[in-house]
């Protein structure tokens, strides 16, 4: 299994899972990830899909609903952050840090 099937599987397998339209932009988001964003640890993966999904709707500046749901994917993807740092027994303050620092740049 590839590095991006994994991170889907992880995905489909959250408990409640995503309603079906914020799924379909969650996919999309992993499908749309450069491979080399694609960590080893789901924690780093699911930071650079949060990420990748705030900086997409930032650059577009549009309102409206794509926006939010994009700006949904974001926050769904930095919350999976937090539940895959606990899964794989990390201390979440770098966690948060690192998020922090990205988005402040």
């Amino acid at each position: 299994m590839n590095a991006r099937e994994r991170v889907l599987e992880w995905l489909a397998a959250r408990e409640p899972p995503a309603p079906a339209l914020l799924a379909q932009r969650l996919e999309r988001f992993v499908r749309a990830l450069p491979e080399a964003r694609l960590d080893a640890t789901m924690t780093r993966t699911m930071c650079a899909l949060g990420l990748h999904a705030l900086e997409g709707s930032l650059a577009r500046g549009e309102t409206g609903d794509d926006a939010a749901l994009d700006l949904l994917a974001a926050d769904a993807f930095v919350t999976y952050a937090f539940e895959a740092a606990a899964e794989e027994g990390l201390d979440v303050t770098p966690v948060a840090a690192r998020l922090l620092a990205e988005v402040a740049r």
